[in-house]
Order: C-alpha cells, then sequence, then structure tokens
C-alpha cells in the first residue's frame, strides 16, 4: 500500500485553540493563515514534523522547529503574501 502524501490545507482554528493541527491517519496538515510569517513558518515545520518524527515527544518536536525557523529566518526566508 502505497503512503499517503502529506496534505497541508490553510484553515481558521480559533475554536480548536491551536495554530496549527496534524491528523497522523489522514497525513493532513491544518494551519492557521493568521499568523504573522514568521509564526506560521514554525507552525508550519512544527507539524511536518510530527509526521517525521512520530515518536518525538512535543517538546522536541518545539525545541527542532524553533531551531530549523531560526535558521531559516537568518537565511532570509520569507512568505510571499498572494
Amino acid at each position: 500500500m502505497a503512503k499517503l502524501k502529506l496534505k497541508i490545507k490553510e484553515r481558521k482554528l480559533g475554536k480548536h485553540q491551536a495554530v496549527g493541527l496534524y491528523y497522523e491517519g489522514k497525513r493532513l496538515i491544518e494551519i492557521d493563515p493568521r499568523q504573522c510569517a514568521k509564526k506560521y513558518l514554525n507552525t508550519l515545520i512544527h507539524e511536518i514534523l510530527h509526521d517525521r518524527l512520530p515518536k518525538a515527544s512535543e517538546g522536541q518536536v518545539s525545541r527542532i522547529a524553533g531551531m530549523i525557523t531560526e535558521a531559516s529566518w537568518r537565511a532570509r526566508f520569507r512568505r510571499i503574501e498572494v
């Protein structure tokens, strides 16, 4: 059985009190688009890490996401609003 492709969808997540959610069985990430660019990047990386490192703790995922976000931001990665 082929592995499902990871899907990323934007949706307001206020009622969930979250800025990002990962659904393991569906390989789906939902991300709240109302975040500033750097926070959005961190949330996206964080949720991708949940997919790629399913046994990592929340603390480990948060630390790794923060390091990748900071390095990407210093390298001048920016989100282009369309």
